[in-house]
């Protein structure tokens, strides 16, 4: 049973079995993203060492490719001066505490960017990202049915899916009063799978517009999953995004391993036709592109959500 502010974590073991254990499945996962927006999932189907193996690529880029540049990068030589005491500014708030960088996997790859990935590894990647994607579709089933609607409902509104993964490591910070490693916000997109540090914790999301809830470290190989705006659209509220934030710490590097399976730039999302729907898909926008969604959320990814819901329903519709 889950507690007042324990994360549900969802077995999905139970969706191979017989009709009742099914059945309860699908309604814990209902209650997980109706009620909370964001959840834990065991015996996922993304093989253990396969995860292993892409954590050990992330440390080992990071600590070759990007650590030194972190550090000598103008946030942390600033929040270094204020550590001596050099000056009394705090660093930029529209900055964050992180060094990341995005892969795209689907419909097309940009992987040739990255010529220091080897062949092995790409190849380590791909398997994970497609394990990842037929978990995702798993779930995608699994919502849309919850909600009344035919099963293949979200894999087709999404499709041809974008499917990308932003890998970020949040170094240990001197000053974390003064930074966040990672603003609040929601995600723009639709199902996020979330590969967390097994050691340390940060991430945080706000429960019930009233408290925020820390994630921490992984325990037995679960992954963490969350809503995006385009799972709350379609729903037309029912499932709704939730804000999320990093905090900075100084208690070692965080890992964080993202895997985004989102609407495709051309796919065209609105509220889904629902029998118990009420009133308030009203409020909602659509149809629009994604694509136009994704355009306007950048400038807007760390302000007011509903606000942004109700400006694309007044420029896109």
């Amino acid at each position: 049973m889950t507690g007042p502010m324990e994360i549900p974590v969802i077995d999905l073991g139970g969706l191979n079995g017989g009709g009742e254990e099914r059945s309860r499945t699908l309604a814990e996962l209902h209650d997980a993203c109706k009620d909370w927006g964001f959840f834990w999932v065991e015996n996922h189907g993304v093989d253990a060492p396969l995860m292993d193996e892409v954590k050990r690529f992330v440390y080992g880029h990071y600590e070759e490719h990007l650590e030194a540049k972190f550090y000598a990068s103008a946030l942390a030589m600033d929040l270094e001066a204020a550590t001596r005491g050099d000056t009394d500014e705090k660093p930029s708030d529209e900055v964050d505490w992180e060094s990341t960088y995005f892969i795209q996997h689907h419909p097309k790859t940009n992987v040739a960017d990255f010529p220091e990935i080897t062949p092995p590894t790409r190849e380590t990647l791909d398997a994970y990202v497609a394990q990842m994607v037929s978990l995702a579709e798993r779930l995608a089933e699994c919502m849309s049915l919850n909600l009344g609607l035919p099963g293949a409902h979200v894999a087709a509104t999404f499709a041809p899916p974008f499917v990308g993964t932003k890998f970020a490591m949040y170094p240990s910070c001197p000053r974390p009063e003064l930074v966040w490693g990672l603003r609040a916000h929601t995600d723009a997109g639709g199902i996020i799978l979330l590969l967390q540090d097994d050691v340390v914790g940060g991430l945080e999301f706000l429960r019930a517009g009233a408290h925020w809830v820390p994630v921490g470290p992984t325990k037995g190989g679960r992954l963490f999953v969350n809503i995006g705006d385009q799972i709350e659209v379609l729903s037309a509220g029912a499932y709704r995004s939730v804000l999320h934030r990093v905090a900075a710490g100084d208690q070692g590097r965080r890992l964080s391993v993202a895997t985004f399976y989102n609407p495709g730039t051309d796919a065209v999302v609105a509220p889904a036709p629902r029998r118990d729907q009420d009133a308030g898909a009203a409020a909602y926008p659509g149809p629009y592109r994604f694509g136009d969604y994704l355009d306007y959320y950048q400038g807007t990814k760390f302000g007011d959500k509903d606000a942004r819901f109700q400006a694309v329903k007044k420029l896109l519709g």
